[in-house]
């Protein structure tokens, strides 16, 4: 089991909480560990992306309620965007006799709307392979690979032969 979170500033206000992995009674400290700090800080507007969230139980939903709710007491919100069918479903059940504990969106740019962010889907962020350092160019020759030259330096012509004969006499 593990979760991965990973913040992304969208603007002064609003932040994107991207989640992959399992979100259960195991994962739930590091959603904490996150959101916590967001509560206290000035983002007013916290979108959760759970497109690669593979598992959530009720625990981790219930989690997701308590920052909204205390998002919602210094004037922001949270909203969940990407939410798989079985966490929509989760999130139906708990919704029944009160109000909505979560907005959920179908797509990211819907959810940063409602947060007042107009967001293109920005490009991917381009890779970058590593810089190979060039090599010197060797000259090249006939001969094969693994084979000694003809005139090997600080070798005599017999020393080649003993080389390659075993140890001398």
């Amino acid at each position: 089991m593990y979760l991965s979170v990973h913040l992304k500033p969208i603007a002064d206000t609003t932040m994107v909480v991207a989640l992959a992995g399992e979100l259960d009674a195991m994962t739930v400290p590091i959603l904490s560990e996150t959101l916590e700090p967001l509560v206290a800080s000035p983002a007013m507007c916290v979108v959760v992306a759970a497109g690669d969230l593979w598992f959530c139980d009720l625990r981790g939903v219930s989690r997701l309620v308590a920052a909204r709710r205390g998002l919602r007491v210094t004037g922001g919100d949270l909203f969940l965007a990407e939410a798989s069918p079985a966490l929509r479903r989760l999130i139906s059940l708990m919704e029944k006799g009160r109000r909505s504990p979560l907005p959920v969106f179908d797509t990211l740019p819907q959810a940063l709307a409602a947060c007042g962010v107009c967001a293109e889907p920005a490009p991917p962020e381009p890779r970058h392979l590593p810089l190979l350092r060039g090599l010197p160019a060797r000259p090249v020759t006939g001969r094969r690979r693994g084979t000694m030259p003809p005139s090997a330096p600080g070798r005599s012509p017999s020393a080649r032969s003993r080389c390659a004969s075993g140890p001398g006499p």
